[in-house]
């Protein structure tokens, strides 16, 4: 159920931005074309933030971040380029999911979110890079 919280983000992420994210995709194990959100699942974004952060799933948020920044580590900036997407896309969701619905997000991830809430901004997401060689 956790990643099916997660696909939903995912697919509202897409429509407003129309960037598919190859890493989020395989750890989704995402095949073939994204749907667009139904009105349920518009009208229901608190309830699937609220799912996606409860104790059952943390977790699994968690291993998406330790896995995003253990992909990272040895490998040259220039090609990590859809991972430091793929941590951008998780710490909007998780910004989102702490200051607009109010969730318990955990420390790690929180930690991320505010350390890490400009990563539109280049250097910024060339320090996230340089954090994961050394984590």
């Amino acid at each position: 159920m956790c990643k099916t919280y997660l696909l939903a983000i995912y697919r509202a992420f897409f429509e407003r931005v129309r960037i598919r994210i190859a890493f989020i995709e395989r750890w989704l194990s995402l095949v073939g074309e994204l749907q667009p959100l139904s009105e349920d699942e518009r009208r229901n974004e608190r309830e699937t933030y609220a799912g996606l952060f409860s104790d059952d799933c943390r977790s699994s948020v968690e291993d998406l971040y330790w896995t995003a920044m253990r992909e990272m580590r040895g490998q040259p900036y220039a090609l990590a380029g859809d991972v430091v997407e793929a941590l951008a896309f998780l710490q909007t969701t998780v910004a989102t999911g702490l200051w607009k619905h109010r969730c318990r997000v955990g420390e790690t991830l929180e930690s991320f979110a505010r350390e890490f809430d400009r990563l539109d901004v280049h250097e910024e997401r060339k320090r996230l890079h340089a954090l994961a060689q050394t984590e």
